[in-house]
């Protein structure tokens, strides 16, 4: 007997003790079922699954509707059908984390004896290239016909070298590379000898013992190798979800303000939000397990979704989301775009300052 049966069913819900009719199945205060039916196995497994397959569907209501009906899921969930589909807000955190765990899939070649193969070869090299120190180039940056027609154009300088701060200041200017060779020469200068303090370092490579070099010092021992700008790559690319949820209220003032004029609250532009890159997050999930096949594939169908794909999907939402003119929305996307990227640029050094202070 299925516990949902007409005998087992009360005048009074016992959970919450409202009264109740007995053409009732379940009470109309808390959701209850209205039975009296004893508890057993059969019952908890039926009641396990049931549960299960009911957020189980939510769940499969919210995926088929992200990727059929871009917006749709996000208007809908603010026009009160929050049975329909998981809460937004969950489903993105869920998938943040599957995201991040998808990261470590990809990472297969980091193996500890690949690892240990590369530090190898990196002290190999770094014996070899710490022999062309500073003061040799100094001793060639004073006789500037020589350099000239030695080295042309311009000076390749070797990051797994030592240089001291007075040499990359006149010598390396261009864009961020003054800031890596910074950290690779306190790197190389702490593997070379590993016995000297961060105060004994900075002051043989002519840096002023403050808050900012100290830091500097003591994140440049940090780095596995000195190929700098790919290692802080792959460090934020992986931290990406983390960031982006941090950075979500923020970007959700993008939408507020020009879609100011539908009267739309703040928390139902921020429900949108997280279901666009709940579809952008689902998206670099299937880039992860493709790349387990061929990386150069990977490449082409992320290209592909970031040129075309996504543009034509965040149109797309906003059309079905805030339900205005074809052309209206034509407009308004020509503005978000440029507005995206100086959100995106201000959350981005809020997140790259906050990243550097844990990495």
């Amino acid at each position: 007997m299925s516990r949902k049966d007409l005998k087992y069913r009360g005048t009074q819900c016992i959970n919450c003790e409202t009264s109740l009719d007995i053409s009732e199945k379940y009470c109309h205060h808390c959701g209850q079922l209205n039975s009296t039916k004893k508890l057993t196995i059969s019952d908890f497994i039926e009641e396990f699954f049931a549960n299960f397959y009911a957020y189980d569907s939510r769940l499969r209501n919210s995926i088929i509707s992200i990727f059929t009906k871009p917006g749709v899921l996000a208007r809908e969930f603010n026009a009160g059908k929050r049975h329909t589909y998981a809460n937004p807000f969950r489903l993105f955190l869920s998938v943040s984390l599957i995201l991040f765990i998808t990261f470590n899939f990809t990472e297969g070649d980091n193996s500890p004896d690949a690892d240990t193969a590369r530090e190898e070869l990196a002290k190999e090299q770094l014996k070899e290239e710490i022999k062309k120190d500073s003061a040799a180039l100094k001793l060639l940056n004073t006789n500037v016909t020589i350099k000239d027609n030695l080295l042309k154009d311009r000076i390749e300088y070797s990051k797994d070298s030592i240089y001291t701060k007075d040499f990359i200041d006149q010598n390396i200017n261009r864009n961020f590379d003054p800031l890596v060779y910074y950290i690779t020469s306190l790197r190389n200068f702490h593997l070379k000898y590993p016995e000297k303090s961060d105060e004994q370092i900075l002051k043989e490579l002519g840096f002023e013992n403050n808050f900012t070099y100290n830091t500097m010092c003591n994140k440049a021992k940090l780095f596995k190798s000195n190929n700098i700008y790919e290692e802080l790559f792959d460090y934020f690319y992986q931290k990406l979800p983390f960031f982006i949820f941090l950075s979500l209220p923020i970007l959700t003032l993008m939408f507020w303000l020009v879609f100011y004029s539908k009267k739309i609250n703040y928390t139902e532009h921020l429900v949108f939000a997280y279901t666009f890159f709940t579809f952008i997050f689902l998206c670099m999930m299937i880039f992860n397990f493709i790349e387990l096949i061929s990386e150069e594939l990977t490449y082409f169908v992320s290209g592909v979704s970031f040129a075309f794909i996504f543009p034509i999907y965040f149109y797309k939402s906003l059309r079905n989301f805030y339900q205005q003119s074809r052309w209206i929305t034509v407009l308004k996307f020509l503005i978000l775009n440029p507005l995206f990227f100086l959100f995106l640029s201000i959350c981005a050094l809020i997140m790259m300052l906050i990243g550097i202070i844990l990495f």
